[in-house]
């Protein structure tokens, strides 16, 4: 992976409660973009990778078959990269505080130009409030978010209540409701801009009685629609494919993490037609779903080793897998994965 920070890098600057985001970017990187009129293959993937000699996380960028990896941001930890629709700006989550169970972090969502360059923060700083895991509007106008209460930074599950915002972090409303006993996450906005699908955890502090479904809701608000209906299972991580068709979704248990008996599945957009595409086998659950611009392949987050994630492919059609990541250590860890979409 190339350290752009011993490449003459111009840097810019964002300051967000004291703490410098600085970001190097290469002037002869391949993936800038720069021209209005360029095109955009749709051939990358954003995900996020160890930050070198740290414990946390950067947003990489590389091709999809895995080769010419950059790392995007350095000297703090961010996460969550999400695409615009025009392939040229990655939305992603800034964590303010990692690597204690005692420190809570208060996320917020970032912007940045495809080539990593004018860094701006989104979201206004709440003491005591998270917001994150971003997904654009289909003409990049908006952008949803879950907003919660801060959580201990080791712990990987953010949950909260889906907002809305226009994609300069103006104008931010509320989308769904706070009910009792339940909170979002995962949110994915459809190619046609007439849902977003979300993961809705349900007596998330019980062991025996939490439960995970995934819903849909109008992005005007209003009442969300069950597609999952399994009781006592997870259904998360939601992911349209590009015509906007089908949904695919993970399933798993409170044992998975133990049992490596994950599995990913793809629905049709109304829940009907669930077709297995992978058993998964590995240490914990797939997260982190993309499909590629072709709606052929969904990219994943696994775990081929204890503590150690990797980011996988598979053919929907035929259920093989293919490696694109590799970890046998930690620091090698690569997640959430994001697709770039083809813009021609």
């Amino acid at each position: 992976m190339i350290d752009r920070e011993h490449m003459q890098p111009r840097r810019a600057v964002v300051p967000a409660l004291g703490v410098a985001v600085l970001v190097a970017v290469g002037a002869t990187a391949w993936y800038v973009l720069r021209a209005d009129d360029s095109p955009v293959r749709g051939d990358l993937i954003a995900y996020s990778c160890k930050e070198p000699g740290n414990t946390w996380y950067a947003i990489c960028v590389m091709k999809s078959d895995g080769s010419e990896k950059q790392r995007m941001t350095s000297r703090l930890t961010t996460t969550n990269p999400a695409w615009s629709p025009d392939g040229r700006r990655i939305a992603f989550t800034r964590n303010e505080d990692v690597g204690e169970s005692t420190t809570f972090t208060d996320d917020d969502v970032f912007v940045m130009d495809a080539d990593g360059d004018d860094p701006r923060q989104l979201t206004a700083e709440q003491d005591g409030r998270s917001s994150g895991q971003p997904t654009w509007s289909p003409d990049g106008g908006e952008i949803a978010f879950v907003r919660g209460q801060s959580v201990a930074s080791v712990v990987p599950s953010r949950f909260g209540g889906l907002f809305v915002m226009r994609a300069d972090g103006s104008d931010v409303r509320r989308l769904t409701p706070d009910p009792r006993g339940s909170a979002d996450t995962s949110p994915a906005w459809s190619p046609d801009g007439r849902e977003i699908a979300f993961t809705r955890g349900e007596n998330l502090s019980s062991f025996t009685r939490v439960n995970m479904d995934i819903y849909v809701v109008d992005p005007e608000g209003g009442a969300p629609r069950r597609l999952t209906r399994t009781a006592h299972i997870f259904e998360t991580t939601p992911a349209w494919s590009p015509d906007g068709s089908r949904i695919a979704f993970t399933r798993s248990t409170t044992q998975t993490e133990f049992d490596g008996k994950a599995a990913i599945y793809v629905m049709n957009r109304d829940g009907t037609g669930e077709r297995l595409v992978l058993a998964h086998h590995f240490t914990s659950d797939p997260y982190s779903l993309t499909w590629s611009p072709d709606g052929q392949t969904i990219a994943f987050e696994t775990s081929p080793a204890l503590e150690c994630t990797a980011i996988h492919q598979v053919d929907v059609a035929s259920g093989r897998v293919r490696p694109v990541t590799s970890c046998t250590r930690k620091r090698d860890s690569a997640l959430s994965p994001s697709w770039q979409p083809l813009r021609r």
